[in-house]
């Protein structure tokens, strides 16, 4: 006896409603978020997935701790956009519900001395926010800058609708460049070259923890 076409129907319509139940009840992963304390220390010749429009190398020696300790180095070898970008895990996140309130980054003006002025980003998909007090690096060694996240007022919105804060819990880049006022989306054109290193992403209460970021990403990537 063949069944119904009803029935047939039903017992489908059925297991689709169960199917997108159990989809909806399955565990969602969570939109990692880089913790507090940890450190970007560009080991060896690893770029760590930063790059962007300029040029790009990691000497593997002379970064913040001397021989022997890598860094990124970028370089324009005519004006153009100085910068480097990162979009890739775990920078992507809600940085306020992570506690991030303070960035801290290593700068050196390597090579000839050129009037370099370091700026840091951060954006969403479709808003771009940026720190309006610029980092001088100086010429040929090492000096840590800070931005305070706590401290709204401080940055400028380049493009999009999103408040400081929205973009702050949605962050899915980080950012730095060289630029002058008026800050604009177009930033302005140098040549030069800069180092960075020693990247921390933390608060006002945490002490700067010995977790390296190599160390970090294998988490996320195991």
């Amino acid at each position: 006896m063949r069944p119904h076409p009803r029935s047939i129907l039903t017992l489908a319509t059925l297991s689709s409603a169960l199917a997108a139940l159990l989809l909806s009840l399955a565990p969602m992963p969570a939109h990692a978020v880089p913790p507090v304390g940890f450190r970007e220390d560009w080991p060896g010749t690893s770029l760590e997935d930063w790059g962007g429009g300029s040029l790009y190398d990691n000497p593997g020696t002379g970064g913040v701790d001397g021989a022997g300790d890598g860094f990124l180095r970028m370089w324009t070898p005519t004006p153009y956009s100085l910068g480097t970008v990162n979009m890739s895990p775990p920078y992507p996140g809600n940085w306020t519900a992570a506690g991030i309130q303070l960035v801290k980054v290593s700068l050196n003006d390597v090579g000839a001395d050129e009037p370099v002025t370091i700026h840091f980003i951060l954006a969403d998909q479709f808003t771009i926010w940026q720190y309006n007090p610029g980092f001088i690096p100086p010429h040929n060694e090492w000096k840590e800058f800070t931005v305070d996240l706590t401290a709204a007022g401080n940055f400028t919105r380049l493009t999009g609708g999103a408040s400081f804060a929205q973009t702050l819990a949605n962050v899915d880049r980080v950012h730095f460049r060289h630029d002058l006022t008026p800050y604009l989306h177009t930033p302005d054109p140098i040549q030069a070259d800069v180092g960075i290193d020693r990247l921390i992403l933390t608060n006002f209460a945490t002490a700067t923890a010995s977790t390296t970021w190599g160390r970090i990403k294998r988490l996320y990537r195991d």
